[in-house]
């Protein structure tokens, strides 16, 4: 039972007369019989709601997405015979904010009503739900009651899983993403297979005439791309991943960058592998083909964090190397701290020449960038922009250096590498570059 405004301010009056009651005698009478009034009303209050009157479900999916807003669904329904207003709200999950609680309702005697709101998790990882709680207030107004039942509930937050769903949905509707450009993984100039209409941004040289002139509008050859070739996405979880961006760490964002492209890579016939790595290989999966290849990297990553260890890329490389013999398109995650690291990184990279075709995913720090461009006010602004342009010149630096060497580089915001490392993968497979 817990108090209400309206209890409040009976409670302040009675005070305000009591120390009114102190200098004129005549006011005690009124007084206590308003002090009776008072006790007996709550007394009252209580009695009419001594029992429960709520019984509560909550549904929820046995795994979200992190950085999504994730549905949750309560139930409610009244079991006492009058209506009842009031408030419901659940026990917030660790490393998550919540949209739509606390969520208000008015309930008939014996109806029920549908409460729904949204979990966005900033983590991955297991997380567990505990208890939904129902506050209303008394016939009277004086107290309000508050119902807790305990619904003990565990979740798993996994890498985002709803862009390949979206992805699959886009590709069945013969769409395209915006930001991903054509879903279609398309082939050389050799292996030849079907003939389809003109779609913008097909190239003219596979425009067939004689075929657009027999049906009167244009149709362009189309050509099948070489399946069954490897895909190993590196991950590297040393310090240098533990920035975040958008809400999401370093690593979180190359996780839902690897997935999305190894859902694009295993739908197009290809296998998918994963490996994490800081100062020694943490983890490793063997590339596997079809949906038993994307759900296994599904649980193999669902846990993953930075650690404090600094990243040893030789060491990486040559487990690599030891364990994916095949000719393999190999995706480096990573993010640059030291020059030191740079140096090992890019002589690492070139080991994998030509064996493998390698491809590193550089990480782009948004704070550093935003000091390289925040104006001048003063004499330390103008050492602090100088320093953060330096930094940012040197992984330019890097980056041509690495690409010098024959290794492929992603250099993009966190929050644009889903996009860009499957335009990039569909763009070595229409080059026929693996």
């Amino acid at each position: 039972m817990l108090p209400t405004r309206r209890l409040a301010v009976l409670a302040w009056v009675a005070v305000a007369l009591a120390l009114i009651a102190a200098v004129v005698r005549e006011l005690r009478a009124p007084l206590f019989a308003l002090d009776f009034a008072i006790v007996l009303s709550v007394a009252l209050d209580a009695w009419l709601v001594r029992a429960r009157r709520f019984e509560i479900e909550r549904q929820v999916a046995p795994i979200f997405s992190v950085g999504r807003m994730n549905p949750i669904v309560i139930h409610l329904r009244n079991a006492s015979s009058r209506t009842v207003r009031g408030t419901v709200t659940d026990d917030p999950i660790e490393n998550a904010t919540t949209a739509g609680l606390p969520a208000s309702f008015e309930l008939a005697p014996h109806a029920g009503c549908t409460v729904r709101y949204e979990v966005t998790p900033t983590r991955r990882g297991p997380r567990a739900l505990r208890g939904v709680a129902v506050r209303y207030d008394a016939p009277l107004g004086f107290l309000a009651r508050q119902e807790r039942v305990e619904l003990p509930a565990s979740v798993d937050v996994y890498p985002d899983v709803h862009a390949a769903r979206s992805l699959e949905m886009l590709r069945r509707q013969g769409r395209q993403d915006a930001r991903l450009g054509s879903l279609r993984v398309r082939g050389g100039d050799t292996e030849f297979e079907r003939l389809r209409p003109y779609q913008r941004g097909d190239e003219i040289r596979h425009i067939d005439w004689r075929s657009s002139a027999r049906r009167d509008d244009l149709t362009v050859r189309q050509f099948q791309a070489e399946s069954n070739q490897n895909v190993v996405f590196a991950l590297d979880v040393g310090r240098g991943m533990r920035g975040e961006s958008g809400g999401l760490s370093h690593v979180d964002h190359a996780l839902n960058a690897a997935l999305l492209a190894a859902d694009v890579a295993l739908r197009g016939g290809d296998k998918a592998g994963l490996m994490a790595f800081d100062d020694a290989p943490r983890a490793f999966l063997r590339p596997t083909g079809g949906r038993t290849g994307g759900r296994k990297l599904t649980r193999a990553v669902h846990a993953l964090e930075a650690g404090m260890a600094a990243t040893d890329y030789r060491a990486a490389m040559t487990f690599l190397q030891s364990q994916v013999r095949g000719r393999s398109l190999l995706v480096v995650f990573t993010n640059l701290l030291d020059p030191r690291g740079a140096k090992e990184l890019a002589s690492s990279m070139r080991s994998l020449l030509p064996r493998h075709l390698p491809l590193c995913v550089l990480m782009r720090d948004m704070d550093v960038e935003a000091l390289a461009e925040e104006p001048v006010q003063g004499e330390v602004d103008l050492y602090v922009r100088a320093a953060a342009a330096e930094t940012l010149a040197w992984r330019d630096g890097l980056v041509k250096q690495l690409e010098r060497g024959g290794v492929l580089v992603l250099d993009a915001r966190p929050g644009d590498v889903t996009p860009n490392l499957v335009k990039r993968y569909l763009e070595i497979k229409a080059r026929r570059l693996l």
